[in-house]
């Protein structure tokens, strides 16, 4: 997405095109909110993969000039290179317990829960324009329920983490009492028209981004750890044959490649592990196929008051498997 959150934060082309249903559109308490876990999301997200990458690239660059010390320098290494080794080492260690302490996992994870679970609030209000007679009474049920669901929500993220464990989809899906009387259908119909933009093919195509992404990712990186395995066990080979042959001109550099390609394919694990590349792949593939199924259900003429709550439990179960991914994200070698 090259302008995120549109959908949150609607263009004013979006709302001159939708008047009677701007308390939906433009709804402040969500935006505020969302605006502030937003901010703290990305800045966790980022310190915490910018410490797990360093932390991973000085350990593992220290764990490979030891090995190299031992059986290349045999003992006459530069102790000035020693010592900077020594340093990298500790200064990786001190990034994972600063991440750990600090809990920057969970700052990130938290408030991506709190955004993602603010934009599914915004969102089921949709659901009152099927019976709403008019906008000032679409306004009054929207802040109300918005002004619920927002003190629910505070309630929960107090919990920290652990709100991950307690988190039940069915249970966060608010479904409104319907009005009495005959609801306005240019309230409906707008309504229908930008749910339908806004929710379903907004994160159709955030899906498909991501799709994209993970694939030219894997495209670029695919089977590098099983290369570096497969290197690392040839070299073992050959370091066993130099032992058992006779005169076979095997150096201490076969020993050297040999457990660095180790140390190598680990860390590329530990960096697939870090990215979700695969289970992210499988939870959008999915996505796309549910969303395509309420589409389905709203060209045959399902109503607001089905369609929402379908769409919000589907996205909902979506941030679930994301809360679920999330447990084995970290940069420990």
């Amino acid at each position: 997405m090259q302008e995120p959150n549109r959908d949150i934060f609607p263009t004013p082309a979006m709302l001159e095109r939708f008047p009677n249903i701007t308390p939906l559109l433009k709804n402040e308490a969500i935006e505020a909110a969302f605006n502030r876990h937003e901010a703290l999301s990305v800045s966790g997200k980022r310190w915490f993969h910018r410490l797990g990458l360093v932390s991973m690239v000085l350990i593992g660059g220290s764990a490979i000039y030891t090995v190299a010390e031992a059986l290349l320098f045999k003992g006459a290494g530069n102790p000035v290179v020693s010592i900077a080794a020594a340093i990298c080492a500790a200064i990786g260690i001190a990034a994972q317990i600063y991440t750990l302490a600090a809990k920057v996992k969970s700052q990130w994870l938290v408030n991506r829960f709190a955004c993602e679970r603010l934009r599914s609030i915004k969102f089921q209000a949709y659901s009152l324009a099927a019976t709403a007679r008019d906008e000032a009474e679409l306004a009054q049920r929207t802040r109300q329920l918005t002004a619920t669901e927002l003190a629910r929500l505070e309630s929960e993220l107090n919990m920290g983490i652990s709100i991950f464990e307690a988190f039940v989809p069915e249970k966060c899906v608010s479904v409104p009492v319907p009005c009495a009387g005959p609801a306005n259908p240019n309230i409906t119909s707008e309504a229908m028209t930008a749910f339908r933009e806004l929710r379903l093919l907004y994160q159709d195509r955030y899906a498909a981004a991501e799709l994209h992404r993970l694939r030219e990712n894997r495209r670029v990186f695919h089977s590098a750890a099983d290369i570096l395995y497969f290197s690392g066990a040839c070299l073992v080979l050959l370091s066993l044959l130099a032992k058992v042959v006779p005169g076979l001109p095997i150096s201490a550099w076969v020993d050297f490649l040999a457990i660095s390609a180790f140390v190598l394919s680990i860390s590329k694990t530990v960096l697939d592990s870090a990215t979700l590349t695969e289970p992210s792949t499988a939870r959008f593939v999915r996505y796309r196929e549910e969303i395509a199924a309420v589409e389905r259900r709203m060209e045959h003429g399902a109503t607001l008051d089905i369609v929402v709550p379908q769409m919000e439990r589907i996205a909902l179960g979506e941030l679930e498997e994301f809360c679920d991914a999330s447990k084995s994200i970290n940069y420990r070698l």
